[in-house]
């Protein structure tokens, strides 16, 4: 239930979603940033259970974002343990 509930948010969040939370959390984010982020994430549907798609996530981010990498790459962390 809650994987299915952060799958529909990711695959359906958009760039007011995105900017805002950014702001909430400290990471700077440009709107050009931002629609090249959901570009990445919306890429293919996203699946929070399949570890291997991710990390694939994760690694595009960091190399397209490398500076603010560290402080999304936190708010991963608190859905680690969804990963399967």
């Amino acid at each position: 239930m809650i994987k299915d509930l952060i799958n529909k948010k990711v695959n359906s969040l958009t760039l007011k979603d995105l900017i805002r939370l950014s702001h909430q959390e400290g990471i700077p984010l440009t709107v050009k940033e931002g629609k090249k982020v959901l570009e990445i994430i919306h890429q293919q549907p996203f699946d929070i259970s399949d570890k291997k798609k991710v990390e694939e996530l994760k690694q595009k981010l960091q190399k397209e974002f490398p500076k603010h990498s560290q402080s999304a790459l936190a708010l991963f962390k608190q859905y680690e343990h969804y990963l399967d």
